[in-house]
């Protein structure tokens, strides 16, 4: 049985640095994470995140290297993207020194081809090497929880523009890359989602006060996903497709000062049709505001006005997907957070958090949907 990682110790994960990373670090306090594990460090005056976790049958090692070098090559272009730290090649370890530099852990804008950020850690006590990574700690608050600008949203339809074409010429992945979140699938997995609620509910594993809303909202997103599935489905064949990041919420894009300062957890990064990064981008800034609808349109007018004859410009048929695709996308948030809630211990973290995204993101695809 795999050894929980955040059972690790500070001093197990400075050692794991020092090894691994060549940085002698002070270890601080855990951040939120789906998956991962996330670590918040300090060495030689400068903060940094350590990632964690173990690898899973549809993300090995393979995938995690591949996301590295997505990120690397977002970084590269301009984008507020956090820099890496090259894990040590085993030459280095042999001699006790690092790959590279602490002082040098921005080298994603080196322009060199590709290093390994990714070391596979034997982790104390486990059963299975974990693969772990560290990057720069980026400034500001994620979006969720800060309080936004006017131009928050035309903000973001920029920001989704210039991914898309920072990512345009980058080499797709290793192998297949799905999960529930996947663009093509959203519907099919709304549906599934919704299925297995109504389940929970026939096992009495939903309460009461709960039971009435929640069934007219399943109602809406099955209806959504449904309408996903005949109308956008049969099209995704024929949309231009490249890497994405796929994930560009408001957990995902931190602010300060006003302004959108960082693009983080590129760990949904794949292949997928192009107008997915502005359908899903879009889909996020509705939630927290009076008019999502129109948080939603300027997003769209803005990605338009900055990708303009760029491989980011979108055809009409993609812009005429987008809106539906957005709202199919907060039914997927909704629906799986959902169901998660339901299903985790009352002290397990994710329950908390899965009732915050719940109570955002319900009262947004009521008016939207009906």
């Amino acid at each position: 049985m795999n050894r929980p990682l955040h059972a690790l110790t500070a001093a197990e994960l400075t050692e794991i640095c020092r090894t691994h990373f060549g940085i002698d670090a002070e270890v601080g306090e855990f951040l939120p994470g789906e998956i991962a594990i996330n670590v918040r460090l300090h060495a030689a005056g400068r903060d940094y995140v350590l990632k964690a976790e173990y690898p899973t049958r549809t993300m090995g090692p393979g995938h995690i290297d591949w996301i590295t070098r997505v990120q690397e090559t977002a970084a590269r272009a301009g984008l507020p993207v956090a820099g890496q730290v090259p894990a040590r090649t085993d030459a280095a370890a042999e001699a006790g020194v690092a790959a590279t530099g602490v002082a040098e852990a921005g080298l994603t804008r080196s322009g060199e081809e590709h290093r390994p950020f990714v070391a596979s850690v034997d982790v104390p006590a486990g059963t299975q090497p974990a693969l772990m990574r560290i990057q720069e700690y980026l400034p500001g608050r994620v979006a969720a929880g800060a309080h936004l600008p006017e131009d928050y949203p035309a903000q973001v339809g920029r920001t989704a523009a210039e991914v898309v074409n920072a990512l345009a010429g980058m080499t797709g992945e290793p192998g297949p890359m799905v999960h529930p979140w996947s663009f093509e699938t959203t519907g099919a997995n709304v549906l599934f989602a919704c299925q297995r609620i109504a389940s929970l509910e026939a096992a009495g594993q939903v309460a009461a006060e709960l039971s009435g809303q929640l069934s007219g909202d399943l109602a809406l997103a099955r209806a959504a996903a449904q309408r996903f599935e005949a109308d956008i489905v049969p099209q995704l064949d024929g949309l231009e497709r490249q890497v994405v990041h796929q994930d560009l919420n408001d957990f995902n894009l931190l602010v300060a000062d006003g302004q959108i300062s960082g693009i983080i957890d590129f760990g949904d990064a794949r292949t997928a049709p192009r107008v997915a990064e502005l359908a899903i981008a879009a889909a996020y800034t509705m939630l927290g505001t009076d008019r999502p609808l129109t948080a939603l349109r300027q997003v769209v007018a803005a990605y338009q006005t900055a990708a303009a004859g760029t491989p980011a410009e979108l055809t009409d048929t993609e812009l005429g997907l987008i809106e539906h695709a957005a709202f199919t996308r907060l039914c997927l948030n909704a629906c799986i957070w959902t169901s998660r809630t339901l299903t985790a211990r009352p002290d397990d973290p994710r329950a908390a958090y899965g009732r915050e995204r719940m109570k955002r993101t319900w009262p947004v695809l009521r008016e939207v949907l009906r």
